[in-house]
């Protein structure tokens, strides 16, 4: 496998690079078929169209910041930043920590000057691109996203975008009126299933009749300056549903994508995993660590939980390591602390398992970690 894989690398380097860079330039090609069919009249989301252009934007988004931290070493401002403002969900999602970890905090929801405060920072700062505010939770439980969505609208630059990702039932037609209004650019639904059985198992606590109804409401409305996107996160329990859900649906925009271990914290994660044939698992880890050579959550991405802290990664429910906090410091001041650029220091020398939260972590494992390293063949 050595053998083949050193014959195969380089064509694999050189295939990934053109697709990297056909990705980043995808919105800039006049393309009629990039343009959506909903958000259409939105400049900062009407090329965002299907499964290609949601990888693409994630692409011209992330990739600068590691290959400018790795060429000077220099700051770093992240490029996409999510802000919890309410630490609750409604559901317990088959592949989500939270029906677990929940426990482990009383409910707390931002207060309105810490919130004030990350928003005037964002807007201040061009390389700052889509402001999500969402983070382990189900944001439309907090009864003034409405209000907090306006007011980074209002001072936003303008290529700044908010995104909101929700499960879809609170998504009601009232509260979508409310939220265009408000100026959200793109709204992501995880939605997870094509039918009601399905959901069931794993959209645990939802219900698929409010949701679907939401939809379907959601579809008549005029949509020409929001983006939706519904997402599917693969996994075992439904995997088959992935046809039907893209012909169900084929009236929004898609994505889908695998379930993750949420950096080793997600229960009976192997009985999730979707299984590859071994040779297709090592063609995806030799391409993806070309093109990621170290893990964007470090180098383009923050987020921030209600009380201000920052931890480490997004994907660690855990918060086993919190870098600072917004109270007493900045965004800039903990993006580029000491301990960041060790952390990134480490990624750039290819030590993940030197980082806790990374030791673990799936994303590593099944996308980044040289095919070699461990002896595994």
């Amino acid at each position: 496998m050595r053998l083949i894989e050193l014959l195969l690398s380089p064509f694999i380097r050189f295939i990934a690079g053109l697709l990297v860079v056909l990705c980043m330039n995808l919105e800039r090609l006049p393309l009629p078929f990039l343009v959506s069919r909903t958000g259409y009249a939105n400049p900062r989301v009407r090329r965002l169209v299907g499964w290609t252009g949601y990888w693409a934007h994630t692409l011209r988004l992330t990739l600068p910041n590691i290959r400018k931290w790795m060429k000077t070493r220099g700051e770093l401002f992240p490029a996409v930043l999510q802000v919890q403002t309410i630490n609750r969900c409604n559901a317990a999602c088959d592949f989500c920590p939270y029906p677990y970890t929940v426990h482990l905090q009383e409910k707390r929801i931002m207060d309105d000057a810490l919130y004030s405060k990350i928003v005037d920072e964002c807007a201040a700062e061009p390389g700052l691109h889509d402001f999500v505010p969402m983070s382990k939770n189900e944001p439309l439980l907090d009864v003034k996203m409405e209000e907090r969505v306006a007011e980074f609208k209002r001072k936003a630059q303008p290529h700044q975008l908010v995104e909101l990702v929700t499960n879809g039932s609170p998504l009601t037609p009232v509260r979508v009126k409310r939220l265009m209004d408000a100026g959200v650019d793109l709204i992501t639904v995880s939605l997870n299933a094509a039918n009601e059985e399905t959901y069931n198992r794993v959209m645990v606590g939802l219900s698929w009749r409010q949701v679907t109804d939401n939809l379907d409401a959601l579809s008549k409305m005029d949509l020409s300056n929001v983006n939706i996107y519904l997402r599917f996160v693969r996994e075992q329990k439904n995997r088959e549903d992935l046809r039907v859900f893209r012909e169900r649906w084929g009236d929004f925009n898609l994505f889908f994508f695998d379930v993750n271990n949420r950096s080793g914290t997600v229960r009976n994660y192997p009985s999730k995993i979707m299984d590859y044939d071994r040779w297709l698992s090592h063609l995806k880890r030799i391409s993806a660590s070309h093109v990621y050579p170290a893990c964007p959550y470090v180098f383009s991405l923050m987020h921030i939980l209600e009380n201000g802290d920052v931890p480490m990664c997004a994907n660690d429910w855990a918060n086993r390591e919190v870098l600072g906090n917004l109270r007493e410091q900045s965004i800039r001041e903990i993006y580029n602390s000491p301990r960041m650029n060790q952390l990134r220091e480490l990624m750039a020398q290819g030590r993940f398992e030197d980082i806790e939260a990374c030791r673990d972590c799936s994303f590593y494992h099944e996308w980044m970690k040289p095919v070699w390293k461990g002896g595994e063949a």
